[in-house]
């Protein structure tokens, strides 16, 4: 849109103190490096930050709520949002079935559970009898369910709570014959465990206690009796301390792996694993499924795909610090992750020597055997189950049906599942190969079925069962039948959209894909306007997803949806993730502007016309990209919860893990390749910016609020007299995304597109023509899609229940 029809007055953003504070940096090719950061003030809370934050909230809240479409937007989207969400059902040893359900608008999803062995019709509601409903334990549904796990008996559900959407949880134990039903009648146990940060639970198959992991306060890297008296406890259903929550923004430290006994004290918690000289690692626990014979220990130092394997024998060593643990890897130079063992043979999945990820088999006892006469090393006791495919990665495997893998691949960003036998690894037969888009399977080793989820651009929320047949002569039939697809209500019919994917070449001439979604009534004309979203980070994939707000902006105003599969995501496996990373990054950024020059070039979008977005990862590609972008070639930025001062990431919170990606800064050599890329220290000053809205979250702690804050402050000093607004909007009791409420999700989605039409000076489609949209609109949803994913810089999911780890994912 031109300055002169934009509603827009330069030089009117609140004051903003500049300070004469220096950072010294070393560079490996010039030495000492200072660099000002007039805004440091802006990392810490106080009396002044609150002001500032007041003063800018005002200003983005007058300029999105005069635009006339915005209550019409937000009317529009709520109502697209307004129908039955459910997650795939899993039969627990209690003999009773669970899973996840909303009726439209609900704060959160809702567990509900069979009332016997028998699965409830699927055709409509609920069904079943409420088992855990997260909506009373918060007014305003800012208590969240992060996390979950089943005791092995049945008896015991022991469960994480996050409030404000922070990743620090609180778990909580209750037996699975008192449903939450009722806040004021909560029949929990008392157990109450406290700074629980990226965690498993990890039941003993005994089912009398679990492992986790906690991320003591900085202020004491110990966890000790005198820590819970100092930080004392804070009932999560307790409105008078709903607002109490700080956001701890300290370099996250010392983790620590204990044991919880059901009826006992955190304080008399066993303590089983820390490593004060490596302060950083993280300690990823779960136990072998089907014998509870075998900790295992998945330990990371970063969010590279390398780790350690370590092994403790539950039936030999009593549960504490004095473990004889099996290094099975024992160096970060691989990522091994188990799928399951019979006895003593593990099945791993890894990436060591195969980029695209392969399945090896590998003997325990054998090399404890070897390694108690001298080293021995993990290779010289595997053999390779499944080889790794040159054309497709790996994303997944899994042990079901009792004797048969299941492998999903990603081949050109469009996911593939196989069932193979699991002695031979022969691949026996493929599923849903008619689907094009993301699959994921939800089952167990000792049932004769699993789920599958399928999603995609026009078919997401599909849940089928596929029944394995009873073991005769090999043979690998069996019986797939959709077992649910929700409707969306109010979104009537089918039909009309149309979904491509594209190759297009990025600066350095690399092939890159791209998705593309439209109505069959958009032009194609060099005139549409386009919503770009990207991530390109950590080894993440972005395969096709539904949104209800996006789609709801298609409709009102005949928008494109363009998804580049950008370099340093994980769509093609381990190279493709390097490829854009460390001094590579400026991969992802090329990757990206090149996909909106292709949309323009190919007349699927208009020059000025296209508004790019990206969450966490990808608000750094956003803001790096606004920077970056030929002047004039982006219509607008919507930055969410991004990283945005690459000098200072790695100080706050889970940062220090995202060197691997990003580099070190205050390594000199490091440095060199990431300041000419941060955005904060690269705003042009002589350049016309795109409209930019900066999203963040009161209570992120994941990717600290700072990262906004500072860059606001920055565009504002620099670009102040730009002729189109440089915004920040902060929302308040949320986090990084995780664990938001329908109705917080739906409000910044209008925000969100709003202000991409407003700045655009895009006209609401006529009525019939919106109706001629409408009747696409008829699929199911499940998910966190509805703001896009905003993804995670930090990837420790291992052990946790997978109906809640997918739901959060996607929520």
């Amino acid at each position: 849109m031109s300055s002169s029809s934009l509603k827009w007055t330069p030089h009117c953003y609140p004051h903003t103190r500049r300070s004469d504070h220096v950072d010294v940096y070393r560079s490996g090719a010039g030495g000492e490096v200072k660099v000002s950061d007039p805004y440091n003030w802006l990392e810490k809370d106080g009396e002044e930050q609150e002001k500032w934050l007041a003063a800018q909230e005002a200003l983005a809240r007058n300029f999105l709520d005069t635009h006339p479409d915005r209550i019409r937007l937000e009317k529009e989207i709520r109502a697209s949002t307004d129908y039955e969400k459910f997650g795939p059902p899993t039969l627990r040893d209690d003999g009773r079935w669970y899973w996840s359900y909303n009726s439209g608008l609900q704060a959160q999803s809702v567990y509900y559970r069979s009332n016997d062995s028998e699965l409830p019709d699927p055709a409509f509601g609920a069904g079943g009898e409420v088992f855990f409903d997260p909506n009373v334990l918060s007014s305003d549904g800012s208590v969240s369910l992060a996390s979950a796990s089943y005791s092995r008996d049945g008896k015991w559900f022991a469960y994480g709570l996050s409030r404000s959407g922070s990743d620090f949880t609180n778990i909580y134990i209750r037996s699975t014959q008192n449903p939450l039903t009722d806040a004021n009648n909560d029949l929990r146990l008392p157990d109450e465990l406290r700074f629980v940060k990226f965690s498993s639970i990890a039941w003993t198959h005994d089912s009398k206690g679990f492992f986790y992991q906690v991320r003591p306060p900085a202020s004491q890297p110990v966890y000790t009796l005198e820590l819970l008296q100092r930080f004392p406890d804070r009932s999560s259903n307790d409105p008078s301390n709903s607002d109490k929550v700080t956001t701890v923004t300290s370099g996250d430290k010392d983790a620590q792996l204990l044991y919880h006994k059901i009826g006992t004290h955190q304080s008399e918690d066993l303590l089983v694993m820390e490593n004060p000289d490596q302060p950083e690692w993280l300690w990823g626990a779960a136990v072998s499924e089907v014998d509870g014979r075998w900790l295992e220990l998945s330990v990371s130092r970063d969010t590279s795909r390398k780790n350690l394997l370590w092994l403790a024998d539950l039936e030999k060593e009593p549960i504490g610090p004095n473990f004889h643990w099996i290094k099975l890897v024992d160096g970060f130079e691989a990522e091994y992750s188990v799928i399951g063992n019979d006895g003593s043979i593990f099945y791993l999945q890894t990436n060591v020597d195969a980029p695209q990820y392969k399945v090896i088999t590998v003997d325990v006892e054998a090399f404890r055997r070897a390694s108690e006469s001298g080293p021995a090393h993990i290779k010289d006791f595997t053999n390779v189950l499944i080889p790794e495919d040159k054309g497709a990665h790996l994303e997944d495997a899994s042990i079901l049906g009792h004797d048969r893998l299941v492998t999903i691949y990603k081949r050109n960003v469009k996911d593939e599942l196989y069932i193979h036998d699991l002695q031979s690894g022969k691949q026996l037969k493929r599923l849903a190969s008619d689907h094009v888009g993301t699959l994921v399977a939800y089952g167990r080793r000792t049932q004769k079925f699993f789920f599958v989820w399928l999603t995609g651009f026009d078919t997401p929320g599909i849940a089928a069962r596929y029944d394995f047949s009873e073991p005769n002569g090999g043979k690998a039939d069996g019986t797939w039948k959709v077992w649910r697809e929700t409707k969306v209500g109010g979104l009537a019919g089918g039909g009309g959209f149309l979904s491509e994917q594209i190759w297009y070449k990025s600066k350095d001439g690399t092939k890159v894909p791209m998705f593309i979604v439209r109505h069959k009534d958009t032009p194609l004309d060099g005139t549409a306007p386009a919503i770009q979203y990207g991530y390109g980070g950590f080894s993440i994939s972005i395969g096709p997803f539904f949104s209800p707000s996006i789609l709801t902006a298609i409709r009102t105003y005949g928008f494109v949806l363009a998804v580049p599969n950008i370099r340093g995501g994980g769509e093609f496996g381990e190279e493709w993730h390097l490829a854009g990373t460390r001094e590579r990054k400026v991969n992802c950024f090329d990757d990206f502007i090149a996909a909106s020059e292709w949309l323009v070039e190919n007349k699927y979008a208009a020059k000025g016309k296209i508004a790019i977005n990206g969450g966490s990862n990808g608000g750094l590609l956003v803001s790096a990209c606004v920077n970056r972008a030929p002047e004039g070639l982006l219509g607008a930025a919507i930055a969410e919860v991004g990283v945005h001062d690459l000098l200072k990431f790695a100080d706050f919170t889970i940062g220090r893990a995202w060197t691997s990606d990003y580099g070190d800064p205050h390594v000199p050599q490091d440095f060199d390749f990431i300041y000419p890329i941060s955005p904060l220290h690269n705003v042009p000053v002589n350049k016309i910016l795109p409209p930019t809205l900066l999203l963040t979250a009161d209570h992120d702690d994941r990717v600290v609020p700072m990262h906004s804050f500072k860059l606001a402050a920055t565009l504002q000093h620099v670009a102040g007299g730009n002729p189109n607004p440089l915004l920040l909007r902060l929302e308040l009791k949320a986090g990084h995304g995780a664990g938001k409420s329908t109705e917080l999700k739906i409000k910044e989605a209008a925000d969100k597109w709003s202000f991409v039409a407003q700045t655009i000076g895009l006209k609401w489609l006529t009525d019939s023509k919106a109706r001629s949209i409408d009747r696409l609109l008829h699929s199911p949803w499940c998910g966190r899609f509805d703001n896009v994913p905003k993804t995670y810089e930090f990837r420790l999911c291992r052990g946790v229940d997978r109906s809640i780890r997918e739901t959060e994912c996607r929520s």
